[in-house]
C-alpha cells in the first residue's frame, strides 16, 4: 500500500509543491539534517536569500557545516539560518537524513499526481506566465508527468528547475492512482518524466532501452538492468553517443541509457513497495537532466530492484519531443 501518500502531500506543502504557503523560520519544521558536500573540502558554498545565484548572498559555509533543511526544490533546498531561511545548492548538499524516517519521505522524492497527452504545439515555460522562457516546446503525442495543477497551469519537474504547462492547451489531464488499491491496468500508481537533448544516436539508444525495458514483474520478481536492458552494443541496436562516468562525458555504445535507468529510478521511488536493491550515482555532480542526487547509474555500474508488494507491476516507458516517460500499472487488475 502507498501507505505515506498523504504524507507526501502535505510535505509537498512544506517542500514547496503548494503556492501560498508563507511560513516564518521559526514555524517551519525541519524535514533533514545534512552537511556542506565534503567533494570540494577548498571551496565554500554559499548561502542565498533567494532561489537565486544573483540574489543576496546571507552566508558562506564551509564543507562539512551542518544544515537543517526545511524544504527541498528540484535545484535547491531551503535552510534554517538562525531566525531566517536561506537557500543552498542541491548540488552543494550531503548526508542527507529524514529526522522522521517513517514519515518522511526519502530525500528528492516528488509524488506525481496527474499525466497528460500532448495534442498540440505546447511550450513548457520557467514561470506560470504566457510571456516566460520556454524551456521545452512539446508537440502532439509527448506523455508528460504533472506535480499538480496551480492557478491554471499544470507543474512538472524540468530538469533542475519547475516547469509549467497552461492548461488551456491540454485535452485532457488524467488522475494518478491515489493509492495502489485503487490503481488498474489503466490508471497508473506511479509516473516520471525526464528530458533530454537533441542528439539522434542518443535518441535512438532511449527508443532501444524502452522497448527492453517495458515488462511485467511478478511479486518478489527483480529486476537487473545492465541484464534486463544491455548489452549496450551494437548487436543490440545501440549506437555511440554520449556517456556520463564520474562526471566525465565519453562517447560510448547505449549512450542514454542512464537516463532510462534514472527515469525509473524516480518512478519507483514514489512506491514504498519497491525495494531498491542497488542504486549509484553519476559522481558528485549527478546527472544534468534530473534534480541532484537522483540519478541512477548504469553500464559500469548498475540499478537494480525489487518488486516488493503481493501483486505484480508493469512497467511503459516512451520517449517524444526530447521527453522520457515512465509509467508503473497495477498487472492483477
Amino acid at each position: 500500500m502507498r501507505k505515506f501518500y498523504s504524507l507526501l502531500m502535505v510535505l509537498a506543502v512544506l517542500m514547496g509543491l503548494v503556492p501560498g504557503c508563507a511560513f516564518a523560520a521559526e514555524d517551519k519544521p525541519v524535514l533533514y539534517n545534512a552537511i556542506i558536500t565534503m567533494n570540494y573540502p577548498k571551496s565554500t558554498t554559499t548561502v542565498y536569500a533567494e532561489m537565486d545565484r544573483l540574489s543576496k548572498k546571507v552566508a558562506t559555509y564551509r564543507a562539512g557545516k551542518k544544515l537543517q533543511v526545511t524544504a527541498v526544490y528540484p535545484g535547491w533546498v531551503e535552510i534554517k539560518l538562525g531566525s531566517d531561511l536561506g537557500y543552498v545548492l542541491r548540488n552543494r548538499i550531503d548526508q542527507v537524513v529524514p529526522l522522521d524516517v517513517k514519515n518522511t519521505p526519502p530525500y528528492g522524492v516528488e509524488v506525481y499526481t496527474y499525466m497528460t497527452v500532448i495534442t498540440q504545439d505546447t511550450p513548457v515555460l520557467y514561470k506560470p506566465d504566457p510571456e516566460a522562457e520556454i524551456l521545452s516546446m512539446l508537440t502532439a503525442g509527448a506523455k508528460i508527468a504533472l506535480l499538480g495543477v496551480e492557478n491554471g497551469y499544470a507543474k512538472l519537474v524540468h530538469k533542475r528547475e519547475y516547469g509549467y504547462i497552461d492548461t488551456r492547451l491540454l485535452k485532457e489531464i488524467v488522475p494518478i492512482a491515489p493509492s495502489v488499491e485503487l490503481g488498474d491496468k489503466d490508471t497508473p500508481i506511479s509516473v516520471f518524466c525526464s528530458f533530454y537533448s537533441d542528439n539522434p544516436d542518443r535518441i535512438n539508444n532511449l527508443e532501444v532501452a524502452c522497448v527492453r525495458l517495458m515488462r511485467t514483474m511478478q511479486p518478489g520478481e527483480s529486476l537487473y538492468f545492465n541484464e534486463s536492458v544491455g548489452p549496450f552494443n551494437k548487436s543490440t541496436g545501440y549506437l555511440p553517443a554520449p556517456i556520463l562516468v564520474d562526471g566525465v562525458t565519453k562517447q560510448g555504445y547505449g549512450g542514454g541509457s542512464c537516463q532510462i535507468s534514472s527515469t525509473l529510478y524516480n518512478t519507483v521511488l514514489q512506491l514504498p513497495g519497491i525495494t531498491i536493491l542497488e542504486r549509484h550515482p553519476h559522481g558528485a555532480s549527478g546527472a544534468a537532466y534530473l534534480p541532484h542526487g537522483v540519478d541512477a547509474s548504469s553500464g559500469d555500474l548498475d540499478f537494480k530492484m525489487r518488486n516488493s508488494y503481493d501483486f505484480p507491476i508493469r512497467i511503459e516507458a516512451s520517449c517524444h519531443d526530447l521527453c522520457l516517460f515512465m509509467a508503473i500499472y497495477r498487472a492483477d487488475v
